[in-house]
């Protein structure tokens, strides 16, 4: 047998098919907003109380009876508001409630028509103790002299306008050697007001397991129209290895920007070093010389 049989061998041992590995360092941003599920509906079975307030005219300072059908038994707050309670209590006359006892069924309860804080249109709010039911109905409410509400704010949003990963050098990742990688966030402010400094957080770890906290810088001031860039770094040291996440959370109110990062980092350059280290020994190896043969030549006798 040759020499070169045994290495050729080992080389087809080597080269035995295997699936195809992905780049050693590919990076795939997918970006996505977290927004709440949908409440369920209420079942149309249930009972739900009910408040029936006199026609109008009313007048502020007037006595009148209201209904009350299908509340639990037991305390009611009831409380005149202005702005059609938008804002809850801060537009109720909450001093001059009353607090009557509703029975089973249907009953009356006399309230007085307090002024409410803030203008009209004017409603009437009851709720129980526990805030569990909470009901209005329309008041037809005259004598108000309140300023209006003050418009509402607008909630703070923000946009996800870029994400991108790069890193410093696709050798390293071959050898399975640390490298940082750095991510680039845009976020753009779409709303009238400045959104100043929201809680950014970063995890790093495998799929279903990001545990692991990346150091998040403070996002600062993002201006009403602007747009800031954002540059990361993650570092990712030799342990990093197989299919990794970044997520990544910028928690502003009622929408929160939320995205993932995907990495795989296979050690390629490792194992084709020691294919070579096996097969070289093999290749490099003095052949011993070739032994020639004698030849003998007949001689004549005389």
């Amino acid at each position: 047998m040759t020499p070169f049989l045994p290495a050729a061998a080992a080389i087809l041992a080597l080269a035995v098919p295997a699936p195809v590995p992905p780049p050693s360092s590919a990076w795939t941003g997918v970006a996505m907003l977290a927004q709440a599920a949908p409440s369920p509906s209420p079942s149309p079975a249930a009972t739900r109380p009910a408040i029936v307030v006199p026609s109008g005219p009313l007048t502020v300072g007037q006595r009148v009876t209201v209904t009350l059908r299908g509340w639990p038994v037991g305390p009611v707050h009831l409380t005149v508001c202005g702005n059609d309670a938008r804002r809850g209590a801060l537009d109720c006359a909450n001093e001059q409630a009353t607090t009557v006892q509703a029975p089973a069924g249907t009953g009356m309860a006399p309230i007085l028509l307090a002024a409410p804080p803030v203008a009209c249109p004017c409603v009437l709010r009851a709720a129980d103790l526990s805030g569990a039911a909470q009901v209005t109905a329309a008041l037809p409410l005259s004598g108000v002299t309140a300023a209006p509400a003050p418009a509402p704010a607008a909630a703070p949003r923000l946009h996800l306008d870029e994400l991108r990963v790069a890193g410093r050098g696709p050798l390293r990742a071959w050898f399975g050697l640390p490298e940082t990688l750095t991510v680039r966030v845009a976020l753009r402010n779409p709303g009238p007001a400045d959104v100043v400094d929201p809680p950014f957080t970063l995890l790093f770890g495998r799929p279903g397991r990001a545990h692991t906290i990346v150091a998040a810088p403070p996002l600062g001031t993002i201006g009403a129209g602007q747009a800031r860039t954002y540059e990361i770094p993650v570092p990712v040291d030799v342990a990093v290895l197989g299919k990794h996440e970044l997520h990544g959370r910028v928690d502003v109110p009622e929408q929160p920007v939320a995205f993932v990062v995907e990495t795989r980092r296979y050690p390629w350059g490792l194992l084709g070093a020691a294919a070579v280290l096996v097969v070289a020994p093999i290749v490099l190896r003095p052949r011993p010389p070739r032994r020639r043969g004698r030849h003998r030549t007949a001689e004549g006798t005389g």
